[in-house]
C-alpha cells in the first residue's frame, strides 16, 4: 500500500460489488481509490479449480461462515450461511451460475418508487459487464447480451450427461427446453451459463480488479476489517480499521462506499450509529442518525431438496470403482482446462411456475448430477444425483441485528424463515412437481432409493412438517439496507444513505425485493450502475 491515507473514495469490502467499483472508479487517472477487504488476496488454487468449490462453502479463511439465529418456524434449527471473505468476495466461492433474474423483477424496483431500476435500465448494465462467448453476436440472443465486457460468462466444457435425462423428464411433463436462462423467456429447463474463462474461475478479482490492480490511484488493502464510518455531523468522511489491536483511519474526501453485502453493510451501519437510535443505544453505541429500517427486510432463497442414490457410476460421487475415471479429469484438467473439475457442479436446472396466472417463476430447480455429502457438502460418497427446490420470491421479512458493539462480532442474522405461510405453501407445491419429474422413467436406469426426504414423506402435511425442519438457503441474502423514494428507506434510488452525505451503499442490500435467479449478476450489475452515479455526481 502507498502511503496515502486519504483517497476519493474508500470503497469498504473487496467482493462482487467491491471489485467492480474499484476498477471502474479508478478509470479516472485524476481520482484516487482506495479498496478495503477484510479477507485475504484470492491466491488459493481452489478458488480458481470451478468444481473444488465443495472446498470452499465451509472454508475456514476464504468464507464467514455465518449461521442464523434458531428458527422459531423452523423448530429452532439454525440455518448456515456462507459468505465469501477473500478479495472477489463470494464471486470467488459461489456456484458461479449467471442468472439476472425476471425482467419484471426490475420493473417492479421501478414501480416500487425507484426511477432509472426498471428491466429497461439495467439491461445495459448487465450488457456492460458481461462477455458471453455464446449469446453476444448471436443474432437472436445479442440484444440481450454483451460480447466485450470483464464478466466472461459461457457454459461448462463437458456438462453430465445426466442432463439430457434431466431435460427429457421435464419435457414429459410439457415444459420447454431453454439454452438460455437470460434470455426473451426464463421458463424451462436446461444448462446453466457460468461465470468461468478457459476453464478457470472468473470471480469480480479476476475480472475486474487483477486488470486495475497496477494502477497508481489504486490501493488495495487486505485483512482489514473496517470497524465504522467516520462521521463529522451528519458526513462520511473515511473509516477507521481495527488492526492488531488498534485503530487505523482512512480518510474519504468524496464519499465512502460500502459494497461489503447484506449481512456486513448494515452491520457497519449500526457500528457507526446509524440505524434504530433505541436499538443501537442498547448496544452503547450513540445514535448519529435514527434510521430505522437498516438492517430490516432481509430476504434469502429458502429451498429444499431430493437426493437419490444410483447404482450406476455415471453421476458424480467418491467410490473405488470411480477413482480412474477421476485421475484421467485430473490430467484432462491440468493439460487442457478440459472435463470434470471445469464443472460448479450445479449445472443445470430449471424456472417453473406452480399456480396458474403468475407472472413469472416462482419456483427455481437446481440440479446436482452427483451424490450429495454431509452437512450440505456438493459432493459426496457414493454416487446419486439431487435436485433443490428454490422460493424465488419469499413473503417473509427478517433482520440483521447488533448482538454486540464489538465490531469484529458476527452480527445478529434472523431471516424469519416462514412467519408468512405463503412461502411454506409454495415450497410444498414445487416439491410435489419436482418429485414427479423425478419419478419420470427417464430416470430408471440411474435410480436408486429416494434417501432425502423418502417415501414416507407423501401428504401435503408431512411434506410441509419436513420442509419447515430441513430448510437451508442457496445463500442468497438481500434487501438489508432497502433501497426506495419513502422516507422507511435506506438508500434513495441513487444508493446514498438517507440522511448522511458522502455515503453510500452498493450490494445486495440495496434490493427492494429478492430477484428470480442467482444473485451475483444482479450485483454485478448494481455496481456497474452505482459507477456510472457516482462519477455521475449524483
Amino acid at each position: 500500500m502507498s502511503e496515502r491515507q486519504s483517497y476519493d473514495y474508500v470503497i469498504v469490502g473487496g467482493g462482487s460489488a467491491g471489485c467492480v467499483l474499484a476498477a471502474r472508479l479508478s478509470e479516472d487517472a485524476n481520482t484516487t481509490v482506495c479498496l478495503i477487504e477484510a479477507g485475504a488476496r484470492d491466491r488459493n488454487p481452489f478458488i480458481h479449480i470451478p468444481a473444488t468449490i465443495f472446498t470452499l462453502m465451509r472454508h475456514k479463511t476464504l468464507n464467514w461462515r455465518f449461521t442464523t439465529v434458531p428458527q422459531e418456524k423452523m423448530g429452532g434449527a439454525e440455518v448456515y450461511i456462507p459468505r465469501g471473505k477473500v478479495l472477489g468476495g463470494s464471486s470467488s466461492i459461489n456456484g458461479m451460475v449467471y442468472i439476472r433474474g425476471h425482467r419484471n423483477d426490475y420493473d417492479d424496483w421501478a414501480a416500487a418508487g425507484n426511477p432509472g431500476w426498471g428491466w429497461d435500465d439495467v439491461l445495459p448494465y448487465f450488457k456492460k459487464a458481461e462477455c458471453n462467448e455464446q449469446f453476444g453476436n448471436d443474432p437472436i440472443h445479442g440484444p440481450l447480451h454483451g460480447d466485450s465486457g470483464p464478466l466472461n460468462v459461457t457454459f461448462i466444457d463437458s456438462p453430465s450427461p445426466l442432463h439430457e435425462t434431466f431435460c427429457d423428464a421435464a419435457a414429459e411433463l410439457q415444459y420447454r427446453h431453454t439454452d438460455n436462462f437470460n434470455g426473451p423467456e426464463q421458463d424451462g429447463f436446461g444448462i446453466h451459463q457460468v461465470t468461468q474463462k478457459n476453464g478457470r474461475r472468473w470471480s469480480t478479482a479476476s475480472a475486474y480488479l487483477n486488470p486495475a490492480r497496477n494502477r497508481p490511484n489504486l490501493d488495495i488493502v487486505t485483512d482489514g476489517r473496517v470497524a465504522r464510518v467516520v462521521l463529522d455531523g451528519k458526513r462520511a468522511t473515511g473509516v477507521e480499521i481495527a488492526e492488531r489491536g488498534e485503530r487505523r483511519h482512512i480518510g474519504a474526501r468524496r464519499e465512502v462506499i460500502l459494497a461489503a453485502g447484506a449481512i456486513a453493510s448494515p452491520q457497519l451501519l449500526m457500528l457507526s450509529g446509524i440505524g434504530d437510535g433505541a436499538a443501537l443505544s442498547g448496544q452503547g453505541i450513540d445514535s448519529v442518525h435514527d434510521l430505522p429500517a437498516v438492517g430490516k427486510n432481509l430476504q434469502d432463497h429458502v429451498a429444499n431438496r431430493i437426493e437419490i442414490d444410483s447404482p450406476s457410476t455415471a453421476p458424480y460421487g467418491l467410490s473405488l470403482r470411480s477413482v480412474p475415471h477421476h485421475a484421467w479429469q485430473v490430467a484432462k484438467y491440468v493439460f487442457g482446462r478440459r472435463g470434470f473439475w471445469t464443472s460448479n457442479l450445479v449445472e443445470g436446472g430449471g424456472f417453473i411456475r406452480t399456480l396458474p396466472g403468475l407472472d413469472r417463476p416462482d419456483i427455481q430447480v437446481v440440479f446436482v448430477p452427483g451424490k450429495r455429502g454431509q452437512n450440505g457438502r456438493l459432493i459426496g460418497w457414493g454416487h446419486g444425483y439431487s435436485t433443490s427446490i428454490v422460493l424465488l420470491r419469499p413473503e417473509s421479512r427478517g433482520e440483521i441485528r447488533l448482538g454486540s458493539a464489538d465490531p469484529l462480532a458476527a452480527p445478529v442474522i434472523d431471516p424469519q424463515f416462514f412467519t408468512d405461510e405463503r412461502d411454506l405453501a409454495a415450497l410444498v407445491r414445487g416439491f410435489r412437481e419436482v418429485r414427479r419429474l423425478m419419478d419420470s422413467p427417464k430416470f430408471d436406469k440411474l435410480r436408486g432409493p429416494e434417501v432425502v426426504p423418502g417415501r414416507e414423506f407423501a401428504n401435503d402435511d408431512e411434506l410441509a412438517d419436513w420442509v419447515r425442519d430441513t430448510a437451508s438457503t442457496i445463500f442468497h441474502p438481500v434487501g438489508t439496507c432497502r433501497m426506495g423514494s419513502d422516507p422507511g428507506s435506506v438508500v434513495d434510488p441513487e444508493l446514498r444513505v438517507r440522511g448522511i452525505d458522502g455515503l453510500r451503499v452498493a450490494d445486495a442490500a440495496i434490493m427492494p425485493t429478492i430477484v428470480g435467479g442467482n444473485t451475483n449478476a444482479p450485483v454485478i450489475m448494481i455496481a456497474e450502475k452505482a459507477a456510472d452515479l457516482i462519477r455521475a455526481g449524483r
